[in-house]
């Protein structure tokens, strides 16, 4: 993976997120992985130590903003947007320098 760069007309200013930089591509339930760079930008905005950091509802609304710039259809990018303002206790949970563990097959 590279840097990721994306201008937010919210934020009013780019944004890099530096690789290596580990995300889920989109968790929503359901419709999972249907804009996944606007997952990107989410997760990363999600980390408590993020540049800039920002509220959930902030995030929340660059998300909607990437999905779109990439053209994601609306009733999808509404119901996503509503799912990360409401759905509880991942905001602010991890760092930017979190790594998923992998899983020990070994057990």
């Amino acid at each position: 993976m590279e840097d990721f760069y994306f201008y937010s007309e919210i934020l009013q200013r780019w944004v890099c997120i530096k690789a290596p930089f580990d995300f889920d591509w989109e968790s929503v339930p359901v419709i999972r992985g249907t804009s996944k760079i606007a997952g990107l930008i989410h997760d990363y905005l999600s980390r408590y130590d993020s540049d800039p950091k920002v509220t959930k509802l902030v995030a929340a609304a660059v998300y909607r903003e990437a999905m779109i710039h990439r053209h994601s259809p609306e009733w999808r990018r509404e119901f996503k947007y509503l799912v990360v303002i409401v759905w509880p206790g991942y905001f602010h949970q991890k760092s930017i320098n979190w790594v998923k563990e992998a899983p020990n097959f070994n057990e």
